[in-house]
């Protein structure tokens, strides 16, 4: 019987679909990546081949989704990111905050780029057109952080403009001291401002955010929003009411309080003195008015002058009030909402005088008379 020699045909139907398969895998080694570099930019090259390529085929698949703003909010909202924050718990967090509609495929996104080892610790302002690949962009620029700006209770115009000459803004403290000095009519009647004041007192002491590019008319009316919302609200304007003051004149005792304490607990107790002086016709005779007029202090190299002389105490301004009866006639720095308060809400006491306690605590022990006032001196 004749033997069957020809050759079977599996094995050349199963090279032929190797070579199949292998062009096919080939394709997409290098053709998805580069398909993909056209919407998405090129793909990292620290990915393998495969990484690539998978990467590659999952962001084609879900390129309209990627490209397009899906946020929920029509207003700028603030992200912030940690320092020691994973990059899968960022891009949870982007999804369930709303900013996109799915976290995995911005991490995607940023595996695929490299984008993911530039993540930026701070808070960003993410407007509604963003898209997911936008957002990813703009949480791994350094220049696209906001700016930490703060302003600390007791800080008066020029402690401000020395620290936003130091946080990068797009004007200078000078251009912000010009504006606050002199603010344009819409703000002064917003505030109600007497004439000739300025914005000192009016700018909320507190930690702010803000855009890296903000200008100055913004920050401003960041600063003043945040004031209105804190130091305006009825209950408050109606204590103040009841003191028989304006509200200017309210927020001028207040930061006088201010510079007086930082022991909120004191701070109803220091305004009862001042009231108390006032009914009586006495002078305030409170130093940090005194340090007001003075100005910046050389040899201290500060703003607030600690060593005051018997000469600074003559100082001839209407801020001195060893000098001149009654109050200022403005605030001498920003307070606040716990000095406002006090001077809102005082309690009622039979003091006239107040100095600081011995026992370096920062806080003081109060007296009627002044013979007890002097008593309290320290040793």
């Amino acid at each position: 019987m004749a033997q069957n020699n020809k050759p079977s045909a599996f094995p050349k139907a199963l090279v032929i679909l190797l070579v199949i398969l292998l062009c096919a895998l080939l394709g997409t080694l290098i053709g998805a990546p580069a398909m993909a570099a056209k919407s998405f930019g090129p793909v990292d090259r620290g990915l393998n081949p495969i990484m690539r390529a998978r990467y590659a085929v999952a962001l084609l698949q879900t390129k309209e989704e990627l490209l397009t703003s899906t946020q929920w909010s029509q207003v700028p909202r603030k992200f912030s990111i940690q320092p020691d924050e994973s990059v899968e718990a960022i891009c949870w967090r982007l999804e369930n905050e709303g900013f996109t509609s799915s976290g995995s495929l911005i991490c995607t996104y940023l595996i695929y780029s490299g984008l993911d080892r530039k993540i930026q610790s701070g808070t960003f302002t993410l407007r509604s057109e963003l898209s997911s690949v936008d957002i990813a962009h703009t949480i791994t620029d350094p220049e696209a952080r906001d700016i930490a700006f703060y302003i600390y209770p007791g800080w008066r115009l020029e402690e401000i403009a020395e620290s936003i000459d130091l946080c990068g803004f797009t004007f200078s403290g000078e251009e912000f001291l010009t504006y606050a000095y002199a603010p344009p009519e819409k703000v002064r009647t917003q505030l109600q401002l007497p004439e000739q004041a300025s914005l000192e007192g009016y700018l909320y002491p507190d930690e702010y955010s803000l855009e890296p590019h903000i200008d100055l008319e913004s920050t401003v009316e960041v600063f003043l929003s945040n004031f209105r919302v804190n130091m305006q609200s009825p209950d408050v304007l109606a204590g103040i009411a009841e003191q028989d003051l304006s509200f200017h004149e309210a927020l001028t005792l207040a930061s006088i309080i201010e510079r007086e304490t930082r022991a909120d607990e004191e701070k109803a107790t220091i305004a009862s003195v001042f009231y108390n002086r006032l009914a009586e016709g006495m002078r305030l005779q409170t130093d940090p008015t005194v340090q007001y007029a003075l100005g910046f202090d050389e040899t201290e190299q500060t703003w607030w002058k600690t060593q005051l002389t018997e000469a600074d105490l003559q100082v001839d301004s209407p801020y001195n009030t060893y000098f001149y009866a009654g109050l200022p006639p403005g605030p001498i720095a920003n307070p606040g909402l716990a000095s406002l308060e006090a001077v809102a809400f005082p309690v009622q006491t039979p003091y006239f005088y107040f100095r600081a306690k011995c026992d370096g605590s920062g806080t003081h022990v109060f007296s009627v008379t002044f013979d007890e006032h002097l008593n309290n001196a320290c040793p």
